[in-house]
């Protein structure tokens, strides 16, 4: 099968796309910087350069790319674009990668996903919908946000997370995009429902940084939508690497 990886350069999507070929696919990657990259198309949704180039000659699209400064442009107006120019050029499937939970939660990046979903569900192209949980290395950015003072962690510590690998949200949507569409699939969510000071715990214990932890108190209504759990599936643990696992490889020993 041919298949359109938009955002294979980005945490989830070069899982994705190793995943694809090492299962003898053809992944090509879709990236606003493709350099390095094999069977890769330079382009940009929110402008729809190389868009037309990218889908060309493609079965399915496995759409993972976002721009957190263009959110609007790229998350909504690209994700139309992008499955107006795959039907005309005859993609038989369109596979989102979409956030559980994000339903009623002021954040603005979620308010963005659910307003590609409902592009998606327009049915523009035959689609498949799969939400996950926060990625491991998501909670690493977030760390790595709050603990840029020397000696300091700064986090809320009561905001919940889910965390799941993303090698394994990867092969479930290997396992999707080579069968017909299917709407709305089961959320995929990681193995334990987790408070954010104890995944800040491991972190600091994983990177050997001699930072204090301290609360943070965030008066914001994501804040206490993310403290109240509105993120979590615990019904759907499908993951099965812990986020002490992801840290236990990335820094060993």
């Amino acid at each position: 099968m041919n298949v359109l990886v938009t955002g294979g350069t980005g945490a989830l999507g070069r899982h994705v796309v190793n995943q694809l070929r090492s299962q003898g696919h053809r992944a090509r990657i879709l990236s606003r910087n493709p350099k390095g990259q094999v069977d890769a198309v330079q382009g940009d949704l929110s402008t729809g350069a190389g868009l037309l180039e990218a889908v060309s000659g493609m079965d399915a699209v496995i759409h993972a790319a976002t721009q957190l400064t263009k959110l609007h442009a790229t998350d909504v107006v690209g994700t139309r674009r992008l499955l107006a120019m795959a039907r005309e050029e005859g993609v038989k499937h369109a596979v989102y990668v979409s956030i559980a939970g994000m339903e009623g939660v002021a954040y603005p990046y979620y308010k963005a996903k659910l307003a590609a979903e409902a592009v998606v569900q327009e049915n523009i192209v035959p689609w498949s919908i799969l939400r996950a949980t926060q990625f491991h290395t998501l909670m690493e950015t977030f760390l790595e946000a709050f603990s840029r003072t020397p000696f300091l962690a700064t986090v809320p510590f009561k905001w919940q997370f889910q965390p799941v690998d993303p090698s394994e949200v990867a092969a479930r949507l290997v396992e999707v995009v080579v069968k017909e569409p299917a709407g709305h699939l089961p959320d995929f969510g990681g193995p334990e429902p987790r408070i954010f000071k104890s995944i800040a715990e491991s972190w600091l214990k994983a990177r050997k940084l001699n930072k204090k932890l301290v609360p943070l108190p965030l008066p914001f209504k994501f804040s206490r939508h993310f403290a109240s759990g509105r993120l979590l599936i615990p019904e759907h643990t499908d993951g099965k690497i812990t986020f002490e696992q992801y840290l236990e490889e990335k820094y060993p020993g």
